[in-house]
């Protein structure tokens, strides 16, 4: 029982430092994207890279909290009838839905790295040191990889699956002991 009690720490204690890693990527993205408004609008030399990279920024920010914020309980639910429920009664509903949300994540995950490794294995046209590098590439003057992003979103999903099956255990020690595990 120790080492599942380390292991789910270790979970919620990654997806804390990931929740947190990510305010640093927004107000990345809201920096670049004021330079990219300040540079178009102020000096009429708008960059060729900027909205991407705002774009490239968000994207990852999307699917990395999903673990932090579910880490908080932070997704929707069904509040009339949760709230008024007592702590045990929660769990029990807690649990029910896991079984949506194992499902949801099951196909969210597989769908994730299905793009992610198309994305890894296109050739995009990229070089470096006149060696071809597999990858895709932006469309765009500046063609960023994109795998690298792409790569965030089975991550971020893996992450939102590890907080899913912490909770679960969790609720299940709740919903059978009635006390919270520690």
């Amino acid at each position: 029982m120790n080492v599942l009690k380390k292991i789910m720490i270790a979970i919620e204690k990654t997806n804390i430092f990931v929740g947190k890693m990510m305010v640093g990527v927004t107000l990345l993205a809201v920096f670049v994207i004021s330079f990219e408004v300040v540079m178009r609008y102020v000096f009429g030399r708008p960059t060729n890279w900027g909205h991407e990279l705002m774009t490239l920024l968000f994207a990852i920010q999307y699917m990395f909290v999903a673990g932090y914020c579910h880490y908080h309980r932070a997704h929707v639910r069904v509040d009339v009838i949760y709230s008024t429920r007592k702590p045990r009664t929660r769990a029990f509903l807690d649990i029910f839905t896991s079984l949506f949300f194992f499902l949801f994540n099951g196909v969210l995950l597989y769908t994730c790295w299905t793009f992610y490794w198309s994305s890894q294995n296109m050739l995009g046209g990229g070089t470096i040191f006149g060696i071809e590098v597999p990858g895709e590439l932006s469309l765009t003057d500046w063609a960023p990889p994109l795998y690298p992003v792409k790569f965030m979103m089975p991550f971020g999903a893996l992450m939102l699956l590890l907080q899913g099956v912490v909770w679960f255990i969790r609720d299940l020690h709740f919903a059978i002991t009635g006390r919270e595990m520690r």
